[in-house]
Formats: structure tokens, C-alpha cells, sequence
């Protein structure tokens, strides 16, 4: 635990708070013409999918100690990666984790089914978006009856998120379309992409075989252990930093051996670009 100065419930999220404020560095520099370079942009992409990394990890433990602060931080996420933090909520903890890879799952890799596994994987976040705009609830509506708390959240960082950003697209149009849109869109994209390789040919109802996991160091430090995902799904709450030896001690010693990669873009290859191949997602 940290001290009381900021109320962390985990020293290990001054990382997560790192990545953060170099996120908003580079978007309020860029915005306001400070330091641009064309070289910022893969940059500022990386991070906002960091901060959308960040955002799962807040939804499913929350940050601080404080609930004041933990309403801050989702008002910072939220812009950040363009998305209000709550609204990930139903889609995520409620659909994926609670019914992963069923029907009511958004994410499911049975979305796409076309025989090159590279096109499944560039169809994917578009198929998934979809499917959620069209079968998504009113999660305010709900809300408001079963979570009041969240329900006043959700509206707050509603109001904030949407008034900065037409705050911000009257100010500078350009500037926002280019320096802060594309971040954005590329942070959330990548967040729902990483479920086709995270559970793609894995088997959903299995303990331990229903996901992909990946175990580099380095990697896993940018991703804040991410790449940790059956662990993560078997124990949704705990907090990342202790995911690393909950896979080794329980997750290892029970699961696919060939469920668990030390390079992501090796796997990333092999799954998505070595050769054709039909994907099986359609079949699961």
C-alpha cells in the first residue's frame, strides 16, 4: 500500500498513472501546437491503448482507496481514450467475462468465420462494434434502478467527456481531428481486437484452456500484465500486479501448454499471418 498522500490501493499503479500523464503530454502538446512531429502519432497511439488497458483495469479494481478519486480517475480515462469508463462496464464485466464466448458475448470470436484468419482478424472490431451498437440495453436505464452510484457517474463523465470535446473541436477542429481523433479510435480498436487472439481456438468451457496467454517481461510491463489473461478471467478482481504468479501457480501447471507464448508478435504471426488458414472460430 501506498501512503495517504495519494490514496493507491497498489504501489504497482504508479506505472499505470506513469502512462497516463505521458498519454496527456503528448495529447496537450500536440493539440496546442507546443512539439509536433509526425513521429508523436504511433507513439500517442501505443499509449491510448495503454490508458484503454489502464481503463479495464480500474473497471474491475478500482485504482485508489478513495471513492472521490476513483471518480476522478474515470472522468480521466474517459478522456483519454474518447470512451467514458463506465460505458465498458456491460460490455466487459457483465457480457464477456460473465458469458464468454456465448451469444450474449460481444466479443466473441464466432462473429467472424472467413477462411483467411487474417481477414477475421481485420473484420473483427468492426463486426463486434456492430453487433453491441445494435443489441446493447440502456445501461442508464438499468442503472438507475439497480446502481444509482453508477448511474450518476455514467451521466457525469457523459457530460464531461462529450462538453470537452465540443469544447475542443470548436476551438481547433483540425487539431483535434488530428491529434487527439485518431488516438482515440486506435486505443478502443485495439482493446477489442486483442479478444480474437486472447480466445480464438480456445476452449470456452474449459477452467483453465479458455484463453491465450502471453508471459514476456517486456511486453507484460507496458501491457500491465495483460498478456496474463486466463488468470485474469479466473480471477477478474484481483488486481494485475499479482497476476503473474496466479498463472504460475495455478494456471500453468493445468492448462494447454500451446495456450501460453512468450512474444506477442510471434503469436501474433503465426495465429493471424503464417500461411491461410480457416479460421475456427465460426466452428466454437
Amino acid at each position: 500500500m501506498t501512503g495517504r498522500v495519494v490514496p493507491l490501493r497498489y504501489v504497482a499503479d504508479w506505472r499505470s498513472l506513469l502512462f497516463l500523464g505521458t498519454l496527456a503530454a503528448l495529447f496537450t502538446a500536440q493539440w496546442s501546437g507546443l512539439l509536433r512531429h509526425w513521429l508523436l502519432l504511433p507513439l500517442t497511439c501505443a499509449l491510448a491503448f495503454v490508458a484503454c488497458v489502464v481503463k479495464h483495469n480500474h473497471v474491475h479494481c478500482p485504482t485508489f482507496t478513495r471513492r472521490g478519486w476513483n471518480a476522478a480517475l474515470g472522468h480521466v480515462l474517459g478522456l483519454l481514450t474518447g470512451h467514458e469508463t463506465t460505458g465498458i462496464i456491460t460490455a466487459h464485466n457483465v457480457r464477456h467475462h460473465r458469458e464468454n464466448q456465448t451469444d450474449r458475448d460481444w466479443v466473441r470470436c464466432s462473429l467472424v468465420g472467413f477462411r483467411w484468419n487474417w481477414l477475421n482478424l481485420l473484420c473483427f472490431p468492426f463486426v463486434a462494434v456492430a453487433r453491441m451498437r445494435r443489441d446493447k440495453p440502456s445501461d442508464l436505464a438499468d442503472w438507475r434502478v439497480r446502481a444509482p452510484r453508477v448511474y450518476r457517474q455514467a451521466l457525469a463523465e457523459r457530460l464531461v467527456l462529450y462538453a470537452a470535446i465540443v469544447t475542443l473541436a470548436l476551438a481547433d477542429w483540425c487539431a483535434t481531428l488530428l491529434y487527439l481523433a485518431g488516438p482515440w479510435l486506435f486505443g478502443p480498436w485495439g482493446i477489442v481486437t486483442i479478444n480474437l487472439f486472447q480466445h480464438q481456438d480456445c476452449d470456452p468451457r474449459s477452467a483453465h484452456d479458455h484463453s491465450r496467454n502471453v508471459t514476456g517481461r517486456l511486453v507484460n510491463w507496458f501491457l500491465l500484465n495483460n498478456g496474463f489473461h486466463t488468470a485474469h478471467h479466473a480471477r477478474p478482481g484481483l488486481h494485475w500486479s499479482r497476476l503473474p504468479p496466479y498463472h504460475r501457480a495455478v494456471v500453468m501447471p493445468r492448462m494447454r501448454p500451446d495456450l501460453e507464448t512468450r512474444s506477442l508478435l510471434v503469436a501474433t504471426w503465426r495465429q493471424f499471418l503464417a500461411g491461410d488458414r480457416r479460421g475456427t472460430a465460426a466452428a466454437r
